[in-house]
């Protein structure tokens, strides 16, 4: 694959009482990160496909699981 710049998002709990790590990638969050990498590619005036992934991580005390989520949001 090339042209494309993946942007991820990493996030950690250490309890999925309240939801998953990728449930904690708030609205807010993903228009930030829309904004910072539009004016990069523009700034540095890139030819690319943007791809915005998470990284979810869970662990408790001796286990932990890695889950990667490619294309996780689209913006426009």
């Amino acid at each position: 694959k090339e042209n494309i710049l993946a942007v991820v998002e990493v996030k950690t709990r250490s309890s999925i009482e309240f939801g998953l790590p990728q449930d904690f990638v708030k609205p807010k969050k993903i228009q930030l990160l829309v904004k910072a990498v539009n004016e990069y590619v523009i700034a540095n005036d890139l030819d690319v496909e943007v791809r915005f992934d998470i990284i979810a991580i869970h662990k408790d005390a001796k286990d932990f699981s890695i889950e990667h989520i490619e294309e996780a949001f689209y913006y426009f």
